[in-house]
């Protein structure tokens, strides 16, 4: 239950630390020099495991891990931290130094060389070394940006990108342009829902299902709705192509999203982890309700079947903003929104009883970007 280094992944380091507080809500998280690393305390291995098998923007944990700026001090002052650690630490079986660099390179060090001569000071002291399938791995990762060193013994794989390759959005049997890349779907999911035993997910207007295949692929009971059937039959298609097959806690209906109460299972009823919404605004017709009328319909209804510590993710189309990867947006910031506008879906939000966490902005291209919003369910009278 002690500390561990949380590494978060370089792509949206902001998103990427909510999303590990709500995998991990018992966790105690403490900033360190660079936010792509985040001390977690009060996590059990297990629950690391759970997000870690789960999670879009995090690398790795580093167990006891250490953090040092380089900076300040000469690679014989890191080479005796290092190798203090490794005897304080003792693990069984073989090992193996891996390193790699985040946000550019350390200046002047080398992690090739401090990984090798690590690894020979681990050797030296009667460790197995194997290069090529080690029991065990100590990480080594440089910050080049905070110009910061972290190192210790790693729970995970490390690997740099979200494992999405083989299901890219283009690649789908039923595929629209305005589909979200997979990691942001996946970020989206558990950043409503939290911890994946927390309860189901339910994606109100599914599209071409791409929240509804990442929330089934993480083994989380999950519905997928649109009122389009041509929507509703590619998201069908697609989920089963996702998942090599019908899965039994995942499933498409063919419905109104403002009257989630008549297409949810009675057990679901007020027991609904998370929600996740990429609103057709602008693309396809809901009826003929207006979009902020659609909007706060569908929150309402949303609300009167979440649990009590539910969460929703709200993604919307802005005007470019200034990149905010490193930090969240403020929610006073006055958003220019492609359809509607910021006062107004503020005032739905919190009207139909949601309380906005945090807002976050994605570049999509030079003329796009993407308002990422948590709100978590408000208390009630």
């Amino acid at each position: 239950m002690g500390d561990v280094i949380a590494c978060l992944r370089g792509w949206h380091p902001a998103l990427a630390a909510a999303e590990l507080s709500e995998l991990l809500p018992n966790a105690e998280l403490a900033p360190t020099p660079t936010p792509r690393w985040w001390k977690v305390n009060r996590s059990t291995h297990e629950e690391r495991g759970v997000a870690l098998a789960v999670a879009s923007g995090l690398q790795c944990f580093l167990h006891e891990g250490q953090v040092l700026s380089v900076s300040n001090t000469t690679e014989e002052t890191w080479f005796s931290s290092a190798v203090a650690y490794v005897e304080a630490h003792p693990v069984e079986g073989s090992v193996a130094v891996r390193s790699w660099s985040q946000n550019g390179k350390l200046s002047g060090w080398s992690l090739s060389r401090l990984s090798k001569r690590l690894g020979g000071a681990m050797h030296d002291r009667g460790y197995t070394v194997d290069l090529e399938h080690p029991e065990r791995v100590l990480a080594l990762i440089g910050d080049g940006k905070a110009q910061h060193l972290a190192w210790g013994w790693m729970e995970g794989d490390g690997k740099a990108a979200f494992s999405n390759g083989e299901r890219r959005a283009g690649e789908r049997p039923f595929f629209k342009p305005v589909s979200l890349d997979p990691m942001l779907a996946r970020l989206a999911v558990n950043l409503a829902a939290g911890p994946v035993d927390a309860g189901p997910v339910v994606d109100p207007m599914t599209g071409t299902g791409g929240f509804l295949i990442e929330a089934a692929l993480s083994d989380r009971p999950c519905l997928g709705i649109d009122l389009n059937s041509e929507m509703a039959h590619g998201a069908e298609a697609n989920l089963v192509w996702a998942c090599d097959g019908p899965v039994d806690h995942a499933r498409v209906v063919r419905g109104d999203a403002t009257r989630l109460a008549d297409l949810l299972p009675k057990a679901w009823h007020g027991a609904v982890a998370g929600f996740v919404l990429d609103p057709p605004y602008g693309r396809n017709s809901h009826g003929s309700m207006e979009s902020l009328g659609l909007l706060e319909a569908c929150l309402k209804s949303a609300r009167g079947v979440a649990a009590p510590s539910a969460g929703f993710v709200l993604i919307l189309p802005v005007h470019p903003i200034q990149p905010h990867p490193e930090e969240s947006v403020p929610l006073n910031t006055d958003f220019s929104l492609l359809h509607g506008d910021w006062e107004g879906v503020r005032t739905r939000i919190e009207a139909t009883g949601w309380t906005l966490q945090s807002a976050h902005v994605e570049r999509v291209h030079r003329s796009l970007s993407r308002l990422i919003l948590h709100a978590r369910c408000a208390p009630q009278d």
